[in-house]
This record gives structure tokens, sequence and C-alpha cells, in this order.
């Protein structure tokens, strides 16, 4: 009888370049992965199928990024057995910080070990990708540069910043796809002729986001949040696509007392103060 429950951490961009759009349309990416202390929590239990439910109900089934990586491993390596997986959701949906790419991440490794597949890390890598570009950091394990359209990693070379962080969600969401095709359509320099690959140089300076003036345009509640932060932390930006925000502050206290700012005045509805983490929670079961 398999008992098993696992953090799923929400990751955070310390910055993030568009450095390539190719010919198949598919942005490439210079960008660097840590982690945060915020987590969803799956719960793992014997099935005789793959079944995934969540405390969000209509991200359950097999639509989720769980169920669809878990049946895919399964096949791949001819397992018999199921799995049931119970995720309670605390990361917000469509918020840059991962939640869906986690899970399945967390998933993977746990399934790793439980069906006794035992792969590797860069094979897991190899397999994972093709379901999602954010998967790879989670895998990965520990803080991280990503390149390409985010497989190809290293490790992060710098101290990551000792400030306490404060993560704030607006309450609204954005589509990574209608972000990244605002982007293109206010970058027309960097969408060259069919056939053709656009090639730029990254920046690599924390808290950079090449996302955040679209996203900002897009959502007036994610750009009102962000200007209420950088007012009172020591820098701030958005994470990901958006639409949550990280800042940072000399201490716990200011930032809870930013957050319980916030929130009184519904600029965020989810926060969470904590470290930036330079290693995922989970390692790979091995």
């Amino acid at each position: 009888m398999i008992e098993l429950t696992l953090p799923a951490p929400a990751k955070i961009n310390l910055y993030l370049s568009i450095t390539r759009i190719r010919s198949d349309g598919m942005h490439e990416l210079d960008t660097a992965f840590a982690f945060s202390e915020a987590s969803d929590q799956l719960h793992f239990t014997s099935g005789e199928q793959i079944s995934v439910s969540c405390s969000r109900p209509h991200l359950g089934g097999e639509a989720n990024l769980v169920h669809r990586v878990l049946t895919a491993f399964k096949l791949r390596h001819g397992i018999k057995q199921g799995l049931a997986v119970h995720i309670d959701k605390q990361i917000p949906e469509q918020a840059g910080l991962g939640g869906g790419s986690s899970d399945a991440a967390t998933a993977l490794m746990a399934a790793n070990k439980l069906w006794d597949i035992n792969i590797s890390r860069d094979e897991m890598i190899g397999f994972a990708t093709p379901f999602g570009a954010d998967i790879p950091c989670f895998l990965y394990g520990k803080a991280s540069i990503a390149r390409g359209i985010g497989e190809r990693l290293c490790d992060y070379p710098l101290p990551l910043p000792d400030q306490t962080m404060l993560l704030a969600w607006p309450g609204s969401g954005l589509s990574t796809a209608a972000v990244f095709k605002h982007f293109d359509s206010v970058h027309p320099a960097l969408t060259g002729p069919e056939g053709v690959d656009t090639i730029r140089r990254g920046i690599d300076d924390l808290g950079h986001n090449d996302l955040e003036a679209s996203a900002c345009s897009m959502s007036q509640p994610l750009a009102h949040l962000l200007a209420q932060m950088r007012q009172h932390s020591d820098q701030a930006w958005m994470s990901g696509s958006g639409s949550a925000c990280i800042g940072l502050f000399r201490n716990p206290q200011q930032a809870a007392d930013i957050a319980q700012t916030l929130q009184t005045q519904h600029l965020a509805s989810w926060t969470h103060t904590g470290s930036i983490c330079s290693r995922h929670p989970v390692q790979l079961l091995t």
C-alpha cells in the first residue's frame, strides 16, 4: 500500500530574456530559476489506474498535466500498476510560478521511485520537456540558468538574494501564450520573415523581465500591484509571464506588513512571505 506526500514548490524567475524567435514560432529564453517555500502538496496512494483529483475540482481529471505525464511515463516504461494522486493546491493558477509544471515534476519524481524505474535526472528532463518548458527546472532540483525553451540547464552561479521575499498575486491570471503573442506584436524587429531565426543578446540583471511590459498592458490589476510593490520594496518584478510579482524586503516583518497592506487594498488576493530557496525540497528519489 502506497502512502506518500510530497511538496511541489513554486518557482520564481530571477530574470527572463527572450533571445530567439525560431522559424516555428517557439521562443528561446535566457532565464534563471529559484524556488519558493510556497508549495502545493501531492498525496500519492495505490491505484489500479492513473487518477488525479484536486482541491480545486476543475483542475482534476485526465486534462491535468500530472495525469498526462504519468500516463505517458507509465506507457514508456511498461508499468502495469496505476497511481492515485490528490493535489492540495496552494499556488495560484496562471501566475508565472509554475504550479502545474511543479506538480508534474513532483509526480514524476515520485513515480520514478514508486514504480522502481529509477532513471537519471537527465533522462527525466529529456522525457518531460515536451510536456512543458518549466518542468525541467523543477527536475534539475537547484537554482539554475535555463536556455533554449527551458531544457538546457546549468547551475546558477551567483549568490541568491538574502532578503525576505514577498510573492503577491492580483487575483487574476494571464495566459502564457497570450502574453508571448502580445510581446511579439510590439517587437516586430524580433519577428523575422518566415523561415528566419532572429537572435538577440539576453539581459541577465536580477529583476529584468522582457514580458513584464506586455503583461502589465494586458492586466491593470498586475500593473497596479507591481507599482505598489515597487514603492515599498528594495526591488520588485514580475515572475515568468505573470501575473505574480516578487518583492525583496529587508526583514520578514516589513514583508508581512506590505503583504497585509496589499490584501487590505485589494491589490493582492494571495501572498506568501519567505526566503528564496536554492534547492528543490524533493530531490530525485533514488
